[in-house]
């Protein structure tokens, strides 16, 4: 079972895939409004597979300053703060921040910030940046945007980890594999870590 199974059509890939519109914030609102967990974060076997791989893909490193782009209700935020001193956590929505908010309201490490990703980012430098299942609810023009936002982080030094579900959609304006695909032709030169399952991706990018 995937994380997307009530919006996910399985079919070949096909020219229509391509130059849907961005899904912006009224979409995420009506999802978080009809549901206290849209993609199961919390309970699906599928996420609590893909943290682990995530957290191990860092190497059992530790990070200062952090950035997470499109935190959701905060279930993999909790994880983060394990291993981050600081955490800033954003995303577009205001019903899941609130969620999230609540589910940290504990945890001195992290702060939230509502900020549609990659017009509006937090000032850096970050350690880490984690991009996970948000970069292929872009179109063409903003995931342009969300590359430079990436590639001045790695210029800086950052590590960027970047980890998105493979599978099809008759919603989401790109695909997985066209997300890392493009990141890594774009971002090549940081690139250190390539893992492919067969439900998702994750590629991770160290700045120098």
């Amino acid at each position: 079972m995937t994380p997307f199974q009530e919006q996910d059509v399985r079919r070949p890939r096909s020219s229509r895939d391509h130059g849907r519109p961005r899904l912006e914030r009224p979409y995420f609102e009506d999802l978080y409004q009809r549901s206290e967990d849209p993609w199961a974060f919390a309970t699906s076997a599928y996420e609590r597979e893909k943290y682990a791989h995530t957290l191990d893909a860092l190497g059992g490193r530790r990070f200062g300053r952090s950035l997470e782009i499109g935190c959701s209700i905060g279930v993999f935020t909790a994880q983060l703060t394990t291993i981050c001193s600081e955490l800033v956590a954003i995303d577009v929505s205001a019903c899941a921040l609130e969620r999230a908010q609540r589910r940290l309201a504990a945890n001195a490490r992290v702060r939230f910030a509502r900020m549609a990703f990659p017009e509006a980012m937090p000032d850096g430098p970050w350690e880490l940046v984690v991009c996970c299942e948000v970069l292929y609810y872009l179109d063409l023009a903003a995931f342009e945007l969300a590359i430079e936002r990436l590639r001045v982080a790695l210029e800086d030094g950052a590590t960027v980890l970047a980890v998105h579900w493979r599978g099809a959609t008759e919603t989401y304006p790109l695909r997985g594999d066209d997300v890392h695909d493009r990141l890594v032709s774009e971002l090549g030169a940081w690139h250190a870590r390539d893992d492919r399952r067969p439900l998702y991706r994750l590629d991770r990018f160290e700045g120098r």
